[in-house]
């Protein structure tokens, strides 16, 4: 490995970066980053004291989460006997939401009893997880289509009425207790089923939401996650939740708790679903997406290649989050061996290289076109996923490329040495001026290049990370040549 190193003295341009960064983010508006659906805006607005008010997980519950980088969402339940999308395939009302499904209700709503999916194995999905190197798994219980894949009393829409009359909710926070894998619950507060909801009983309807999740998170033990999912500026409030009463009735029941932001509140952590987060490390966030192109299960469906799902993964890193697969199982209870065979190819890469995802924090360069970093310790990791490119700016398009080397600014810290995780050479020089990278192209990987940066002390200084650039960063991105 060839680096050689020029610094004569502290970079005071880098510290002072430093500090107009922070000081940007100190007082810029605070803003959720949500999916993006047609008509609907993809982030929500909150002011400081909001934001504050509502993000109360302690930070020990956030670390371990932010830690973990990648995690496992099931959607699934008794549509998946049509082949149909989760909720969205039911052709009946949706309260304050337009639009129907092409599946009539009284088909839809009596799916359940045919529902039979006897090849359920919890034990068997937890290992599917932890062999992808999956470091959480989030249980569907409820989706909006109402039906409850729990052994609820609030309602006969469930598990146990259907022929395999089994709490496959139990079964599974049984497994996970068992492998040390944490526990999170994805829960929708919607519920087209429900005959009050948003009609004129729908402060009933509230008081038996509410009655669910209360279930939820007493009756199966440690619960890390609550994954909400009923969110969209002007089509829903905190009120219609009753949010508010909603998230200390949840912290109360399992004090380690962390809750997203799909309730119309804050929350502790964003959730980008249809694009992957901006750059962001003030507030946490989690880009979720299927394995394959459909949510729930699909005979048809065509499974994601293993470098698009390696480079969401990478991508959401070192913008700063995480990274939630969703897998559909099969109406028996099997996961799809070709979803399966998919996400083992995925563990295989973390086995190799892990070490520059998990654990790690995005920065501190920002991300940028070519990829990004992330950072733990005293080590960076720069991740170089494109070479070449086209680009929007200005309203006009451009081309862009690395050509020799990439260059990117400087640290105030030196660079003690480096190596090319991915196999290969690279030439680091380190200047008052910058840092360039110069990768031969029989180095390059096709999915991801990872030269590791050893500095002579810690990324952050006094728990704070040390940005090279000020918040221009976003928009000039690191300089090409």
């Amino acid at each position: 490995m060839n680096v050689r190193f020029g610094m004569r003295s502290m970079n005071r341009g880098a510290v002072l970066a430093a500090a107009v960064w922070t000081a940007a983010l100190a007082v810029r508006t605070a803003w959720a980053q949500n999916s993006v659906i047609k008509s609907y805006p993809p982030t929500e607005f909150f002011t400081q004291e909001e934001w504050q008010k509502s993000s109360r997980a302690a930070p020990e519950d956030m670390a371990w989460w932010q830690d973990a980088k990648f995690g496992l969402l099931i959607q699934w339940g008794p549509v998946v006997l049509t082949g149909k999308e989760v909720s969205w395939s039911r052709g009946g009302s949706r309260g304050p939401e337009k639009g129907r499904g092409d599946t009539p209700v009284e088909e839809y709503d009596n799916l359940y009893k045919r529902f039979n999916p006897i090849a359920f194995d919890a034990d068997k999905w937890v290992r599917t997880a932890q062999r992808a190197g999956q470091r959480y798994f989030i249980f569907q219980a409820k989706h909006h289509d109402g039906f409850c894949l729990w052994d609820t009393k609030t309602t006969p829409y469930n598990i146990m009425n259907t022929p395999i009359h089994r709490d496959l909710l139990k079964e599974t926070a049984a497994a996970c207790r068992k492998a040390g894998m944490p526990l999170g619950i994805y829960f929708s507060q919607r519920d087209w089923y429900h005959p009050d909801y948003f009609g004129p009983g729908h402060t009933r309807y509230i008081e038996y939401m509410h009655e669910q999740v209360r279930e939820l998170l007493t009756a199966y033990g440690p619960i890390r996650i609550l994954w909400l999912d009923a969110w969209y500026p002007g089509v829903f409030t905190a009120a219609d939740w009753k949010s508010e009463t909603l998230f200390e009735m949840a912290r109360r029941l399992q004090p380690g708790l962390i809750i997203n932001n799909r309730s119309s509140l804050p929350g502790d952590f964003d959730t980008p679903e249809d694009y992957i987060g901006e750059f962001q490390i003030d507030r946490p966030w989690e880009h979720d997406f299927p394995v394959s192109e459909q949510w729930a299960w699909r005979p048809d469906d065509t499974v994601k290649p293993l470098p698009a799902i390696l480079q969401i993964i990478v991508e959401c890193a070192v913008r700063g989050g995480n990274a939630l697969l969703g897998l559909g199982p099969r109406p028996d209870g099997r996961l799809d061996p070709r979803q399966v065979e998919r996400i083992q190819e995925v563990g295989l890469w973390l086995g190799r290289y892990g070490e520059s995802i998990y654990g790690t924090r995005g920065g501190p360069f920002v991300a940028a076109d070519w990829g990004g970093a992330t950072w733990k310790g005293a080590k960076i990791y720069i991740h170089l996923l494109r070479w070449s490119g086209v680009r929007e700016r200005g309203g006009a398009r451009e081309s862009w490329s690395i050509d020799q080397a990439l260059d990117l600014p400087p640290l105030a810290q030196r660079i003690t040495a480096s190596r090319v995780l991915t196999g290969g050479t690279a030439a680091v020089t380190q200047t008052e001026t910058g840092i360039m990278i110069r990768v031969p192209r029989e180095s390059r990987d096709r999915v991801d290049t990872i030269v590791e940066l050893t500095l002579d002390g810690p990324a952050a200084r006094n728990g704070r990370m040390e940005f090279p650039r000020g918040p221009e960063a976003h928009e000039a991105e690191s300089r090409l040549r």
